[in-house]
């Protein structure tokens, strides 16, 4: 059996948070593109691209240099029918099915207890992919004609995603956890992205677990989610392995992905990481790096390489289902 299999195995054999069983790991009817187990994602704009909602009326700006990233292998919102863009596209689609899902049944027994629009990126290890995954992602989802994205750098330690964007350090996600009267949104980014605003990870600090841990985390995340209610909020998490970050903020998640390479994630540390998050809504894996051989039947891998440099190279193909 390999790696995936038996971190799918121990995935369905947890319980969900309302006790009941849960359903196979795998289902080829909703296949993420990669091994997938829920869904969800949300996020607004209007359909023309008009003018942003009165919360986030006089955010600050960055510009992006669309060749450059596009040049490093990211993803652009109008990268249309790449097979990067196509991959994206099998990801995103259970996550925004479940988002929808949880606004339905919001206010009834059955709604999930975190916001089904925060959505965290993470992996086992370093140098998995979790920040290629998490801005491709963010850069589908922002192609959504009716949806906004919110990518928050909540690695703080390394502030990859401003890094991998070429915004420059600045006030952000860890500057808000230790302030007090000021409104969560204007450390919040707009860009010329359409629909795409960016939360950098802000000042370097020795104590990021406790700040996730605390209640001021609490009130950012959740005002994140319920400033507009249309929008997904990403976030882009450290290794749950490299620190214990990640596995904190997972507990105020809707849902969590964890990115997985094939062929280097050792069967161990995959184990290790979803014991991270037991407990967890809505916990994902994405097999990256895929190869025909890498699959083991799993449905969809995608694949890219990602180099010291962040380039993003695509290095591989995606595997066929089946």
């Amino acid at each position: 059996m390999s790696t995936i299999e038996k971190a799918a195995s121990r995935l369905a054999a947890r319980p969900t948070s309302n006790g009941s069983s849960r359903p196979p790991l795998v289902d080829r009817a909703q296949d993420l593109g990669t091994l997938t187990r829920t869904a969800g994602t949300e996020h607004v704009a209007s359909r023309d691209g008009g003018a942003p909602s009165p919360a986030f009326a006089g955010a600050r700006f960055c510009e992006i240099d669309l060749h450059k990233i596009r040049a490093r292998g990211f993803l652009l919102p109008d990268s249309g029918r790449t097979q990067l863009a196509h991959e994206m596209r099998r990801i995103k689609r259970p996550l925004l099915l479940n988002v929808q899902k949880a606004q339905a049944l919001a206010g009834t027994d059955g709604a999930p207890r975190n916001p089904a629009n925060l959505i965290m990126i993470t992996s086992a290890l370093p140098g998995e992919g979790k920040t290629f995954t998490a801005i491709n992602l963010a850069m589908s989802m922002a192609a959504e004609v009716d949806r906004r994205v919110l990518l928050v750098d909540a690695d703080v330690a390394r502030g990859d995603v401003s890094r991998q964007l070429g915004i420059p350090p600045q006030r952000g996600l860890s500057d808000l956890l230790q302030e007090t009267g000021h409104l969560y949104e204007d450390a919040v980014l707009t860009s010329n992205i359409e629909r795409l605003s960016i939360l950098p990870a802000g000042s370097s600090t020795d104590h990021v677990d406790e700040l996730f841990a605390s209640e001021m985390m609490q009130l950012v995340v959740r005002s994140l989610a319920e400033a507009d209610p249309q929008r997904v909020v990403i976030f882009d998490a450290s290794p749950l392995l490299a620190t214990t970050e990640a596995a904190v903020l997972a507990r105020q998640m809707g849902q969590t992905v964890v990115v997985v390479e094939a062929g280097r994630t050792p069967q161990d540390a995959v184990a290790q990481a979803i014991d991270q998050l037991d407990g967890c809504e809505n916990v994902s894996l994405v097999l990256n790096k895929t190869t025909g051989k890498d699959t083991g039947g799993y449905g969809y891998g995608y694949g890219y390489g990602y180099g010291s440099d962040g380039s993003g190279e695509r290095d591989v193909k995606s595997a066929p289902a089946g």
